[in-house]
């Protein structure tokens, strides 16, 4: 028997029917690829698609660091919670005792590993919030104005340089509030001194602390 069907065409029973047969055309393959190639360079001129790869390219950490040691020269504070009267420093607040968990999370951003630029750095100490800074840092040294806060009784507000209050500054401690203008990491108000990062003992002293260049 002779069959009636055209080159290219299969016979098929009644009621099914069949799919058609897809070829892969080179050309047309072709064609699609430089359409998508079109598409991605105008999505990557979008806002949108240019925070997609900031958010893409993995962020250094910075290095971490621990807060803000407080020593004064009068005892009274370290007959309350929080103090503890060291025979070498005096009196001065207790120290960080972070747990495997704890750590200094820094909001800004990290140039060569160091914080550079404003931001907020939050410790914690067994998950609990304490020690805050806002401000700035330029390659991981504070600068410029600042506000650190111990807990809501202690805080600190005013000029940084070099990691240390330096210029004018407020600081209300131990239910005080002594302003005048730091030195190094230290203020004097009449017979009361206190070292805020730095040992009361370089106060005393007269000690300058070194200079750092702008990316040490």
């Amino acid at each position: 028997m002779v069959s009636d069907a055209k080159p290219g065409n299969h016979s098929r029973e009644p009621g099914v029917t069949s799919l058609p047969s897809i070829v892969a055309d080179p050309r047309h393959i072709m064609r699609r690829l430089r359409v998508f190639s079109i598409a991605a360079l105008l999505l990557a001129g979008t806002p949108a698609a240019a925070q997609q790869l900031a958010l893409s390219v993995a962020v250094q950490p910075c290095a971490p660091e621990e807060p803000d040691s407080v020593q004064i020269s009068w005892t009274a504070p370290c007959e309350g919670d929080g103090w503890l009267l060291d025979t070498e420093a005096g009196c001065r607040m207790w120290d960080w005792h972070p747990g495997p968990e704890d750590r200094a999370a820094w909001s800004g951003s990290c140039r060569d590993g160091l914080k550079h630029g404003a931001g907020v750095v939050q410790w914690t100490e067994h998950g609990q919030a304490i020690d805050r800074f806002e401000g700035t840092y330029r390659f991981g040294r504070r600068v410029g104005f600042g506000r650190y806060t111990w807990n809501d009784a202690h805080r600190f507000e005013g000029n940084y340089a070099d990691n240390v209050p330096d210029g004018y500054g407020t600081l209300q401690i131990a239910g005080q509030t002594l302003a005048g203008n730091w030195h190094n990491g230290c203020l004097t108000v009449g017979a009361r001194v206190v070292a805020i990062g730095v040992p009361r003992a370089s106060c005393m002293a007269g000690e300058e602390r070194p200079h750092r260049s702008a990316q040490q």
